[in-house]
C-alpha cells in the first residue's frame, strides 16, 4: 500500500501553471537581451538572433499567456468557491501572519502562525505577479501592434518595466522555495498529478481542512 494522497492542485490549476510557466519563461528569456545587451547576448544568439527573439517575445507569449488569462480567472473563480482554498486575495489576517513570519525569520519571534491551504506569502506573490503581467500585456500588446508614437512608447515601455519587476522578484523568491526539498511534494503535484502527501500536507499546512 502506497502512503495516501490527497489532491491540491486541479486540473486548470496545473493548465493554467503550465501556460504562465512557458509563456514567463519565454518572455524571460527574449527580454534579456533587450534590456541588457551584453550580459545576456547568449540569450539573445539561443533564441535565435533578432527573428527569432522577436517572434518568440512578440507573439509567443501574446498566445500563451492570452491563452491563459481566462483561465486564470476561471481558476480564481474556482478557487473562491472551494470549500478550503479560500481565494487567492489576501486580507488582515495574510498581512498579520506574514508580518509574524518575516519575525520568525529574523529571530525575532517564536511562534509560527498555523498556514491553512494557501501560504499568506503566496497570496501576495500571486497578487504580484498576476498585476505585473496585466502591465507587461496593456504595454506591450499596444507596441507590437500598433504604430505608437514615439512620446508613447517610452511611457509604454517604462510601464513594462515596472510589470517586469512586479514579475520577476516575486518569482526568484517563488524559484528559490520551490526548490527547496520540503516543497518538492507540492512543486511535483503542480507539474503531474496534482496530489499531495497527506502527512506532507499535515505537517506543512496543519490548517487546511483536508476532505
Amino acid at each position: 500500500m502506497g502512503e495516501e494522497h490527497v489532491l491540491r492542485w486541479p486540473k486548470l490549476a496545473r493548465i493554467t501553471h503550465w501556460l504562465f510557466f512557458i509563456g514567463v519563461t519565454i518572455a524571460i528569456l527574449t527580454g534579456l537581451p533587450v534590456l541588457d545587451g551584453s550580459s545576456f547576448r547568449f540569450l539573445y544568439v539561443l533564441t535565435g538572433g533578432e527573428t527569432g527573439r522577436t517572434i518568440l517575445h512578440y507573439y509567443a507569449t501574446i498566445v500563451l499567456l492570452g491563452v491563459a488569462a481566462p483561465l486564470a480567472v476561471l481558476r480564481a473563480i474556482q478557487s473562491y468557491r472551494s470549500r478550503y482554498e479560500g481565494g487567492w486575495w489576501p486580507g488582515w489576517s495574510d498581512v498579520r501572519d506574514s508580518i509574524r513570519i518575516a519575525l520568525r525569520w529574523l529571530g525575532l519571534r517564536k511562534e509560527y502562525p498555523t498556514i491553512g491551504f494557501r501560504h499568506p506569502l503566496e497570496k501576495f506573490l500571486v497578487v504580484s505577479v498576476h498585476a505585473g503581467l496585466i502591465l507587461l500585456g496593456a504595454s506591450g500588446i499596444p507596441i507590437v501592434l500598433f504604430n505608437v508614437g514615439y512620446e508613447y512608447r517610452a511611457l509604454l515601455l517604462a510601464v513594462h518595466d515596472i510589470g517586469f519587476l512586479l514579475v520577476i522578484i516575486p518569482l526568484i523568491g517563488h524559484f528559490m522555495l520551490a526548490i527547496n526539498p520540503v516543497n518538492w511534494p507540492t512543486l511535483k503535484a503542480m507539474f503531474t498529478n496534482g496530489k499531495v502527501p497527506v502527512s506532507w500536507a499535515k505537517k506543512h499546512h496543519p490548517g487546511w481542512k483536508i476532505e
